[in-house]
């Protein structure tokens, strides 16, 4: 196999990352499309970021996952296709692709991720690597080691929780909860508190910016929106506390996730984590103080990784490189499929 002609491709539900073996080139880009009366595509990735909550009534702009679970398998396949044929070169046309998949997801879904990655990619073979295992080689674990190891990696759409040994997955499980539903949770707070109708976009500023576990510091931001009584536009001040209350809830059930996986690890495994500790991936692991109410809660040590956002498709960089890791860490798309297909 051709290593020119190789590719990674973390298809998260909030962005898509991909990179080339070498690493020469990197793409992100937000994983939405915006489309015209329904059948004419005007926008994709951060293009139609860009027009997100701001089209007209007859543009419709979304994610095609959402809610953790994939709802529009064509909007998908577009993006993804839009996304591969964006990043090709001459070396890159027609790639041979490594892409993350989720375990823990029904066989319906598996059927959809089959139809997306099999219609109008124009790669030339299609390699899948289960997610929590390409977050453990982008943090450089060695993948022939039986010592337990435990994977959290909270993303947009869904947090997947993962004890790994000796390169393979032993416990799994997806949870339905994630930065968009953080995001949800301070949109409804701001319509509560403060009486104001605000979109996704602002939502999210307001976690990126203001959002911590903790100790919080004593600030506010200005944002714009609609006042839920008068109907007109109106500016307020939203707190640091109030979203980070907003949001706690949400933490405190990924949490106890995290702690019924534990109570389900092999005794043997846990005794590795309790000394290895938890690590913390995905974008929504960088909210400040995270790590450290997980730790407390758990009372094991939790860490937070260097780039957590990018840690899957480094660990596709390095599958993508080794033979040996090629051999026992990918399947097939249809091994992946099974008898769905």
């Amino acid at each position: 196999m051709s290593l020119k002609r190789t590719c990674g491709v973390d298809l998260g539900s909030d962005a898509i990352k991909i990179t080339d073996n070498r690493e020469k080139q990197y793409l992100c880009e937000k994983n939405i499309i915006a489309i015209r009366q329904k059948t004419h595509v005007i926008a994709l990735g951060d293009r139609a970021w860009e027009i997100f909550e701001k089209a007209p009534a007859d543009v419709y702009a979304g994610y095609p996952v959402r809610d953790g679970a994939l709802a529009e398998g064509k909007n998908q396949e577009l993006i993804l296709a839009y996304l591969v044929k964006k990043f090709a070169t001459f070396f890159t046309k027609h790639p041979n692709l490594y892409v993350t998949a989720p375990s823990d997801i029904s066989q319906v879904e598996r059927r959809a991720y089959y139809k997306i990655l099999s219609g109008g990619l124009g790669a030339k073979r299609i390699w899948m690597v289960e997610k929590g295992i390409a977050d453990a080689a982008g943090l450089g674990m060695p993948m022939d080691d039986p010592s337990g190891n435990m994977i959290v990696n909270l993303g947009g759409g869904h947090t997947e929780i993962s004890v790994i040994s000796e390169g393979k997955i032993i416990l799994n499980r997806v949870l339905r909860l994630g930065g968009q539903k953080l995001d949800e949770e301070i949109a409804g707070m701001v319509r509560r508190q403060y009486q104001l109708h605000i979109g996704s976009r602002t939502a999210e500023e307001l976690k990126n910016t203001m959002a911590s576990i903790g100790q919080i510091p004593e600030k506010s931001a200005k944002i714009y929106g609609i006042h839920t009584v008068t109907g007109l536009p109106a500016a307020k001040e939203i707190s640091a506390l109030s979203v980070s209350v907003a949001i706690l809830e949400t933490i405190e059930q990924i949490t106890e996730a995290v702690h019924t996986m534990l109570e389900r690890t092999p005794p043997q495994l846990l005794a590795d984590i309790r000394k290895a500790g938890i690590y913390l991936t995905g974008g929504v692991s960088q909210i400040p103080g995270l790590a450290w109410s997980m730790q407390s809660e758990l009372e094991i040590p939790v860490y937070n990784v260097q780039d957590p956002v990018s840690c899957g498709v480094r660990g596709l960089v390095r599958i993508m490189n080794d033979p040996a890791l090629r051999k026992t860490l990918c399947f097939s798309l249809k091994e992946f499929a099974g008898n769905t297909i």
